[in-house]
């Protein structure tokens, strides 16, 4: 490079020198609440029987584990969610992109190295003898080339336009990383409902074939009290219609059990139906959960931190965009040998190089540069108020979960004695009806209250657990982002 072209660079870097492409991230303000509103009432005392599960009292500061699933004591459901873990499409899928991601920034830092290239090459060139030349031969003339070249390009990095892609990169990384443990998240709370609705489920099955039981009991205590003349076909008919309900009423019960049997399968990696111990929900745990102090939450929400790890990647590809309008110096040389004599290639005599240095400014692009810049800056501007509306969304599903724990609980105790009441009156219907105190009509009344109230009871219990799966699922799981 000779010295004006030196000074040239010089003084078109003094010229520059006042320009910046920096685009410094700053993290969007979200006002916090000091406190969650649904505090009281989660795990403050055991719905006795209605539950049937001895737990200690809930710690409100009691994080949940990384493993907070085990908290409900079910070994299946160990062995399940690990199944999932190694076989669940969704996690391989989400594994995949990661490497993508990772791929993505490899491409993203080759500018950060110099281009290096090798050729060689053999020519062999014909030429006639010229017309006056004085040998009498007539024989053309043959002459041989031989090269072997390496060269070299680099861009400097003047205006940080390849670390900002570099930049953004990684942060594509962080947050396809955060994606993956939000779906792991996701995918172990559906696995964790999905058992728990088999149980549910097969619990309600139970409730229906013994309300079926009683109801043809009932049924044949009044064809004999008919056979007798003290009932009708009037007092046959209805009975006869809670029988064939309460048939109805398992078989549909046994749809559903299928359906959701299909699509734990579908989570655990197979086609096939699961292997689930028909335990009852009574004899699960009641797990310590608790919310800790709402300012904690962002660093237990996966979701949260995959939007603020795409908004830094937003924010430095806005830096590359400002980069892109600025000058571009590139630097090339190659070097290597040329010979007529493939044995004299190497001789040091034979070397050749060379070495230039270019800068090249845009002047005049169809406002390419510029859209390309607006678009990035609106990027930036969407994922900040996704970013901010990530952490909205995530207090507020805390506090819906927090709420739906409560009143799911109380939803339970109360169910619990209801059902209690029934069963106590429909007993007390039965012995009426049979010595003939009562009419089968005030029966048929009881019976059904108690058959209802068995089935309103299983799924109290159900969605009170699945009240608790919210909660976790809400806060984070007990994922929380890396130190690093």
């Amino acid at each position: 490079m000779n010295r004006s072209s030196i000074a040239g660079l010089s003084f078109v870097s003094i010229i520059l020198a006042g320009c910046s492409a920096d685009s410094p991230y700053l993290r969007p303000i979200v006002e916090l609440p000091s406190m969650f509103r649904e505090l009281t009432g989660i795990g403050n005392s055991e719905p006795a029987a209605a539950i049937q599960a001895a737990s200690p009292a809930v710690a409100q500061d009691v994080w949940p584990e990384s493993d907070w699933w085990t908290g409900f004591g079910s070994s299946d459901l160990d062995k399940l969610v690990l199944r999932a873990q190694g076989a669940n499409f969704d996690l391989a899928a989400a594994e995949a992109r990661i490497r993508q991601a990772i791929a993505q920034a490899e491409i993203a830092g080759a500018p950060q190295f110099p281009d290096l290239t090798v050729s060689s090459g053999a020519q062999r060139q014909q030429s006639s003898p010229s017309s006056g030349s004085t040998t009498r031969s007539s024989n053309p003339i043959w002459s041989n080339r031989f090269n072997l070249q390496l060269a070299t390009s680099y861009e400097i990095d003047f205006w940080g336009k390849n670390s900002a892609a570099l930049d953004a990169a990684h942060a594509s990384i962080v947050a396809t990383r955060y994606a993956a443990a939000t779906t792991a998240l996701t995918t172990i709370a559906n696995v964790a409902n999905g058992y728990f609705q088999i149980l549910g489920l097969t619990e309600r099955l139970n409730y229906a074939r013994q309300s079926l039981a009683d109801a043809e009991d009932i049924l044949a205590a009044v064809r004999a009290r008919e056979q007798v003349g003290t009932a009708s076909l009037l007092d046959i008919a209805p009975q006869v219609s809670i029988v064939e309900g309460q048939r109805a009423a398992i078989a549909s019960l046994e749809r559903q059990l299928a359906q959701q049997s299909d699509a734990l399968g579908v989570l655990l990696g197979s086609a096939g139906r699961p292997e689930i111990a028909p335990v009852a929900l009574t004899s699960l745990k009641i797990p310590k959960v608790g919310p800790g102090l709402p300012s904690e939450l962002l660093r237990r929400r996966p979701d949260v931190a995959n939007a603020e790890a795409q908004l830094i990647s937003a924010n430095a590809s806005v830096r590359n965009a400002i980069a892109q309008r600025f000058p571009s110096l590139s630097l090339t040389g190659s070097g290597g040998f040329q010979s007529s004599d493939l044995s004299k290639l190497l001789d040091p005599k034979s070397q050749i190089f060379s070495l230039a240095a270019s800068l090249t400014a845009p002047i005049f692009a169809g406002g390419r540069l510029e859209g390309q810049e607006k678009l990035q800056r609106a990027k930036f501007e969407e994922l900040a108020a996704t970013y901010q509306k990530s952490i909205v969304q995530a207090f507020a599903d805390v506090e819906t979960a927090l709420s739906g724990a409560k009143r799911t609980r109380e939803q339970l105790v109360a169910q619990g004695a209801a059902t209690d009441a029934s069963r106590l009156a429909f007993e007390a219907a039965q012995a009426q009806y049979r010595v003939g105190s009562i009419d089968s009509v005030t029966l048929r009344d009881t019976e059904r209250s108690y058959f209802n109230a068995l089935d309103a009871l299983a799924q109290a219990r159900l969605g009170y657990y699945q009240a608790l799966v919210a909660l976790f699922q809400s806060l984070g799981g007990g994922w929380e982002i890396p130190a690093e």
